[in-house]
């Protein structure tokens, strides 16, 4: 019984630290990429500038895919297949 309480004991940070990754992820986006919007406004892309494009696409995309990857962790660890 040792052997698996160690082992559970060694995933429980694994299990916590995720979210965070995935949090500081998500602010990193939101709040690092909003300021260089200006610079990048000077190319347009289907009549809209370059800037509002990735604001408005690729960050939508991005916390998407944030989104579904910390869904199938939380599933994984859970042990989601039935």
């Amino acid at each position: 019984m040792q052997a698996g309480s160690a082992s559970s004991a060694d995933a429980r940070p694994r299990r916590r630290r995720f979210p965070f990754i995935a949090l500081l992820v998500w602010a990193l986006l939101a709040f690092a990429i909003p300021p260089f919007v200006q610079t990048l406004d000077v190319v347009d892309v289907m009549g809209f500038p370059l800037g509002f494009f990735m604001l408005a696409q690729g960050l939508l995309l991005a916390f998407v895919i944030i989104a579904v990857l910390s869904a199938w962790r939380r599933d994984r660890l859970s042990g989601g297949e039935e």
